[in-house]
């Protein structure tokens, strides 16, 4: 469809011819927008209730100097802004990757590294709930051993001491301060597989490594 174009006035075409003749330093621009009836119009300057629809800035011989955009509506002020926020988002994720794949490169020389440090790091935690498993088997025995000596002093009708009473107390503390730490290490054991996990993961994705173990 052809454009339709509309000098605003007799005057712009004179001016246009005329200024033509200025020396170059004189600076003359047309503005260039489209009415409520789709005409394109070229003015000596934009009508206020056109400038939100934005228009363009033309020199005399019709170069296009500046463009200016028309006015985003509420909408597309959101969907813009939710647009920045979701690009600094994916920036700022982008940059911590990269700062966590440098830092995985250069504690891993290898995929085989992450697996040597997953397996070390369990032996050792494992080591530790073991011992911790025996003591608790210990006191229980020496817990069970002190209650059958205070039910044999209660039958034969003897008084049971606060210091024997106070010693049960303390066997049980101890037993559930036991039971407490192996189930956090029992929780760790299950978190450094998951992180040792994905570290193998992208290791091997960064040495481009086949999948092994």
């Amino acid at each position: 469809m052809a454009l339709k174009v509309r000098l605003k006035s007799s005057g712009i075409l004179a001016m246009v011819l005329g200024l033509a003749f200025i020396a170059p330093s004189v600076r003359a621009e047309l503005y260039k927008y489209v009415n409520e009836d789709g005409v394109t119009v070229l003015d000596s300057h934009v009508p206020a209730r056109y400038v939100k629809n934005g228009y363009s800035i033309l020199s005399l011989d019709g170069r296009v100097l500046e463009v200016v955009q028309r006015a985003l509506s509420s909408a597309e002020i959101r969907a813009r802004d939710a647009e920045l926020a979701g690009q600094r988002v994916r920036e700022k994720a982008e940059r911590e990757q990269k700062i966590a794949d440098q830092n995985l490169m250069r504690i891993y020389g290898t995929p085989e590294d992450v697996v040597r440090a997953r397996d070390t790091k369990l032996a050792s935690v494992e080591g530790f709930i073991n011992t911790s498993r025996s003591n608790l088997t210990r006191l229980e025995i020496q817990k069970r051993s002190l209650e059958s000596q205070l039910a044999n002093i209660e039958r034969a009708g003897g008084v049971i001491g606060k210091d024997r009473l106070s010693q049960v107390r303390s066997i049980e503390n101890r037993i559930h301060s036991i039971e407490s730490e192996i189930r956090e290490k029992q929780g760790e054991m299950k978190q450094l597989r998951a992180d040792f996990s994905t570290d193998l993961k992208r290791v091997r994705e960064l040495y481009q490594s086949p999948v092994g173990d």
